[in-house]
């Protein structure tokens, strides 16, 4: 998926510039009425709309994410939220 995939990192530094943490996190998405972020090592996984992962993953999610999947790069990330 191209640079899409890439995990997103935001540098935390103090007030005199010194690196003090980096956090990652993923790219959230929706398509077909479902949210989900794609994790380069664990893959898809299902969100609530509060952002915290779903219990529940099934079958139309799946369908739905193996055609979001068959988008674009550009495609994919116009659905990025």
């Amino acid at each position: 998926m191209g640079n899409n995939s890439e995990m997103p990192l935001l540098y935390i530094t103090n007030t005199k510039g010194k690196l003090t943490g980096i956090l990652t996190y993923s790219h959230a998405y929706q398509y077909m009425g479902f949210r989900f972020e794609v994790h380069r090592y664990l893959g898809p996984s299902k969100l609530n709309k509060n952002g915290e992962p779903s219990v529940a993953t099934g079958r139309k999610f799946w369908a739905a994410w193996k055609a979001w999947d068959k988008l674009t790069d550009e495609e994919k990330a116009k659905t990025r939220i």
